[in-house]
């Protein structure tokens, strides 16, 4: 029976949509900067329509989806400085140097020999891990793998938002921080409202790494099977 196709074009617009709301905070607050969290009640109560709502969500699907390649920019560099590999297997595909010739019998190496044989036979190896990924999803959709392209599309829908979601608190911390000084009376809330911008940046980032990972995890598995399974 065909597989369900997941859709990852919603999703996309809800990643946006939730990526672009810190963004949209961050600049309303850093129009117009506020002693406290309760000085926004009266705005948003005093601007409170369909009309409005409709038009700031359509104004952070487009904060949203205009930052998606900075974010994911911000997330390469957050992975290096906290040296964190997003990738499933780690770095075992691009570091592998072996020459595999073609007389080997695959059944006779550990399991990541023979994925990275297999790669070598079916796909080649391309120097970005990127591109690995688009052949791989190629090859996939051309083998007819729907369940595991659903998986794997599900689970970067999901990495899109968080990944937004951390770059837009990250933004809306830095916001906090300035606005630190463009206010005459400083609170214990205004110092620690910052931290908990960045420190929510971090969850999300830290999400978004496993997520990712997931993501890279049902290509190559997928992958990997599919091949055997040919043979």
């Amino acid at each position: 029976m065909e597989q369900f196709k997941f859709s990852l074009g919603p999703y996309e617009i809800f990643a946006a949509i939730i990526g672009g709301i810190p963004l949209f905070l961050a600049g309303g607050l850093l129009y117009n900067p506020v002693s406290s969290l309760q000085d926004l009640v009266p705005i948003v109560q005093s601007n409170t329509s369909i009309a409005i709502a409709l038009v700031m969500l359509l104004i952070s699907y487009i904060l949203g989806s205009s930052v998606q390649t900075i974010s994911w920019y911000y997330f390469l560099r957050l992975s290096k400085i906290f040296n964190i590999n997003y990738r499933y297997f780690g770095d075992l595909v691009t570091r592998s140097k072996k020459l595999l010739v073609s007389d080997i019998e695959p059944k006779s190496l550990a399991f990541e020999d023979q994925l990275v044989l297999r790669l070598r036979q079916k796909v080649g190896m391309p120097e970005k891990n990127t591109w690995l990924d688009a052949r791989l999803i190629a090859y996939l959709r051309e083998h007819n793998r729907q369940a595991v392209l659903s998986a794997v599309e599900l689970h970067m829908a999901n990495h899109i938002m968080y990944r937004g979601w951390s770059f837009g608190f990250f933004v809306l911390g830095v916001v906090l921080f300035i606005n630190l000084f463009r206010t005459p009376f400083l609170t214990f809330e205004q110092w620690t409202l910052p931290f908990g911008a960045l420190v929510f940046a971090y969850i999300t980032f830290s999400r978004a790494v496993k997520l990712k990972q997931w993501h890279n995890r049902d290509l190559l598995l997928g992958f990997y099977f599919s091949v055997s399974e040919e043979k």
